[in-house]
């Protein structure tokens, strides 16, 4: 009779560590619960915060927010030197497009676009030829350039294009000499640049429109989401050869979906911040170009007024479109192979004006490797 109290006592104290062991549980339960809906609500406000756009719009450009004000802005249109000997080159990084066409000498000029900037230094900064006024006009762009060719001054005054030069009384408000480059012998006419904060400060001082023209029909239509061709040619590998002394190379990064860009067999830099340029799209616009007849300098004329043909590249892949431009002052209009306007991933551009007739390379993979 002795051992049933006992036994009644073991069954009652197990029953109690069961109790207390379940009411452990369930509050740890509980607190991991909380610590969960606390840890929700806090990526919630991170993500809402993330993507506020309160006081941005869209870049024209890129498609990509940006400040506001600097959304509304005409962009900017600098001419770039780039001649081997003038590299490297500064600020480019910055820009939203780049355009790289022929020049005589069978040399490429840049002109970089830039949208929203504050670059410290630009350059070098080159002269102007008539045909990239055509460029800046697509996008109602103050031209920033340092002297002009014969053409290019009569095209100023003929399509009334606004514009900021070297080489007049603007020179010593809005350029400098690097003084390294302006003592090399041979480097002086590669010495000139200016920045961001002068190029504003002249345009205020020179009074021009500061907004651009709200009738202008954009140059370039984006796509909410990314484009991945699922048609086309393979391009991880894009190679222009604009003459025997400029071939432009740009390879495909599968990290960034971006791609990469080369010249003179070498990554082409940004030497203010040493990075090399990438860009998200490159479009090739095949034109009639020829050495103006008579001219002594051999410079050349590019034939942007008129329809085409060319290739939109982006994320690996190539596909063929027409480009139509009907006046000087009308913006370039792309179109895919449907003959609808072209939809383009948002990002940086590289507008290649390449000479109809001739062959550029697009490799695949395994060609690369060969």
């Amino acid at each position: 009779m002795k051992k049933y109290p006992y036994f009644i006592f073991i069954i009652v104290m197990l029953l109690l560590i069961f109790l207390i062991v379940g009411c452990s549980n369930k509050t740890s339960l509980n607190t991991l619960d909380e610590e969960t809906s606390e840890s929700i609500e806090e990526d919630t406000s991170f993500e809402e915060e993330k993507v506020s756009t309160e006081g941005k719009a869209i870049n024209p450009l890129t498609g990509l927010w940006i400040d506001e004000e600097a959304a509304k802005r005409r962009p900017v249109a600098v001419m770039i030197n780039n001649l081997k000997k003038a590299l490297p080159q500064s600020g480019i990084s910055q820009a939203d497009i780049i355009y790289e066409t022929l020049v005589e000498g069978e040399i490429t000029r840049l002109m970089a676009v830039f949208q929203d900037f504050n670059a410290e230094k630009i350059g070098p900064v080159r002269s102007a030829r008539h045909y990239y006024l055509d460029f800046a006009l697509d996008h109602d762009a103050i031209y920033v350039h340092y002297g002009r060719s014969p053409q290019a001054e009569k095209a100023f005054k003929e399509w009334n294009v606004d514009h900021l030069e070297g080489l007049s009384y603007l020179d010593e408000v809005m350029f400098w000499r690097d003084p390294e480059r302006y003592n090399k012998p041979g480097m002086k006419e590669h010495s000139a640049y200016t920045n961001a904060e002068k190029i504003l400060n002249v345009w205020d001082m020179i009074g021009y429109e500061k907004e651009k023209k709200r009738d202008l029909e954009p140059v370039f239509h984006f796509v909410e989401e990314e484009i991945i061709p699922s048609k086309g040619q393979m391009a991880i590998e894009v190679i222009l050869p604009f003459s025997s002394y400029q071939i432009s190379e740009f390879q495909f990064d599968e990290d960034t979906n971006t791609y990469k860009r080369y010249q003179f067999g070498e990554p082409h830099i940004d030497i203010e911040n040493y990075e090399q340029l990438t860009v998200k799209n490159i479009i090739v616009q095949f034109a009639e170009i020829y050495p103006i007849p008579k001219d002594t300098a051999g410079r050349k004329e590019v034939e942007l007024v008129g329809k085409g043909e060319g290739l939109y590249i982006t994320n690996g892949k190539a596909v063929p479109i027409t480009w139509s431009k009907t006046s000087h002052r009308s913006p370039t209009s792309f179109f895919n192979e449907e003959g609808n306007v072209l939809k383009i991933n948002k990002g940086k551009t590289w507008v290649c004006v390449f000479p109809k007739g001739k062959d550029i390379e697009l490799l695949a993979p395994q060609e690369m490797e060969e």
